[in-house]
């Protein structure tokens, strides 16, 4: 079960980082990318945790360090002019407070590098960190975009 993990996670990696390359030079684009590996390891650690697959800790530790490298920079993302367009979900609350917004960023990059070492120590470890990363997304969502759908 943990090949399968492994290849699983490898292939989300692959595909997310051959979608990124197109994505160059669009920052809507790169950000969403961004989002989306974000929530696939939220994904992975998600049904780790509630037990809908197998507790897998290398798999478990990719995928939070995933969480890690994908906020890293991601502030940079926003650039003015990009409000709009791209199908984006960016709210204006972005550039309108734009030091909030990189706190809440800063917030996820801290919660998800405390939580790397933890989440590949067992499946309780998993769970107890869950909760301070999956935190940080919900206060950045509720605050900084706009769900569309």
């Amino acid at each position: 079960m943990r090949l399968r993990s492994a290849f699983l996670f490898t292939g989300l990696g692959a595909l997310v980082f051959s979608v990124a390359a197109l994505a160059q030079g669009d920052p809507i684009k790169q950000r969403q990318e961004a989002m989306k590996a974000i929530g696939g390891s939220m994904k992975v650690l998600g049904e780790m945790a509630k037990g809908e697959t197998p507790y897998d800790g290398a798999a478990a530790e990719a995928a939070m360090g995933r969480i890690h490298e994908s906020i890293d920079g991601f502030t940079g993302l926003f650039p003015e002019g990009t409000e709009m367009g791209g199908e984006t979900e960016a709210s204006p609350a972005i550039w309108d407070k734009p030091e909030e917004f990189k706190a809440d960023a800063e917030a996820l990059k801290a919660a998800s590098a405390a939580a790397k070492p933890e989440v590949g120590k067992g499946l309780d470890a998993l769970r107890a960190s869950l909760g301070s990363v999956g935190g940080a997304c919900k206060d950045c969502h509720q605050s900084f975009r706009i769900k569309k759908n």
